[in-house]
């Protein structure tokens, strides 16, 4: 049979229109392809724009630090929750405030009223404790490292963890590197030019009145005497601070262990260690005291060149107990006044 034009072309759109109804029966049917975030292309309000999904992906800002164990440790740029053994009184030197600390750090008279509301981490420390407190990291010392290694082992599970050694100058060397770490070396750099200018008119003072006299420090502890080199209890702030002269025999030890903090001598050797100026540390209670009175009655002590001229000084425990550089630029006052005292004819 043969179709007219008419009806060819009429044949034509309907099977046109056919395939166009398919068509549309496929997409409303579909199911929407998610894209990479996860969100459905098709959906305007799930769109994530870009500079919105950079920074939902963006890690905190890090670095890497080089320790005093020779270890690299990737650290964050600007830690907010620090914890630390025995460095409070740096972190707050340069502004900031630890979250956690050793308990020796409050011992420190001088910071007592600024850790307040600071856990206290506990003595072996308590990594449950550390754990709760959730800190971006832990800055320990080298001593700590070797004392509580178990610990040092479950710590590094929680945070980075950075070891710093005692064995160098507190001041130059070791405040600049925790500084470093925290971010604040600016304010670390203020700070030690605040103590220079300090420690550099006591130094003129205290010559001017001891002149080339020596002075020494030493402990009586029960069953111990200890002299103080050029670290805790007084001997970095002497030593160093003020660059009194020390006896040959403390001289001597200092050359062997740089920033030693002591060594045990007997009795008969006192002589040797002596100065013309003697600072005494003797704990106010216990068998310290009752140590001290003996050592009092002895000859040796009687013949002392600063006993018979009447220049030993009576530190206090508490106030000269830390190595850090609170304690050092507070002592060092106090050491001023009990010199330029003394020396005064």
């Amino acid at each position: 049979m043969r179709l007219s034009r008419k009806s060819i072309f009429m044949l034509l759109v309907f099977t046109l229109l056919l395939i166009l109804a398919a068509c549309g029966s496929e997409e409303k049917g579909a199911t929407p392809t998610p894209n990479a975030g996860g969100t459905n292309a098709s959906t305007p309000s799930a769109s994530v724009s870009p500079s919105a999904s950079a920074k939902a992906d963006a890690k905190p800002e890090s670095r890497v630090f080089k320790d005093d164990l020779g270890r690299e440790v990737t650290i964050p740029t600007n830690p907010k929750k620090v914890i630390v053994s025995d460095f409070s009184s740096e972190v707050l030197a340069v502004g900031a405030k630890p979250i956690g600390a050793g308990p020796n750090d409050f011992k420190i008279v001088f910071t007592q009223k600024e850790l307040a509301g600071v856990e206290n981490i506990g003595d072996p420390p308590n990594v449950e404790k550390i754990l709760q407190l959730g800190p971006d990291l832990i800055i320990v010392s080298t001593v700590f490292n070797e004392i509580y290694p178990e610990a040092v082992t479950q710590l590094t599970k929680i945070s980075p963890i950075i070891f710093l050694s005692f064995d160098q100058d507190p001041i130059h060397s070791l405040f600049p590197k925790i500084a470093d770490v925290l971010g604040k070396s600016d304010e670390a750099k203020k700070w030690i030019a605040g103590y220079e200018e300090e420690a550099k008119l006591a130094r003129e003072k205290v010559k001017a009145a001891v002149g080339n006299e020596t002075v020494s420090i030493f402990r009586v502890e029960k069953g111990r005497l200890r002299i103080y080199l050029n670290r805790n209890f007084g001997g970095y702030m002497t030593r160093t601070g003020l660059q009194l002269r020390a006896p040959a025999a403390v001289e001597a030890e200092i050359a062997k262990n740089k920033f030693g903090s002591a060594v045990q001598i007997s009795l008969e050797k006192l002589p040797d260690y002596a100065a013309d100026t003697m600072f005494v540390i003797v704990r106010s209670e216990g068998d310290d005291q009752a140590e001290f009175k003996e050592l009092e009655k002895s000859a040796i002590w009687k013949n002392l060149p600063a006993v018979k001229n009447g220049k030993v000084h009576f530190l206090e425990t508490d106030k000269y107990y830390g190595s850090d550089i609170i304690t050092i630029r507070e002592t060092m006052k106090e050491f001023v006044q009990l010199l330029t005292a003394s020396g005064k004819k």
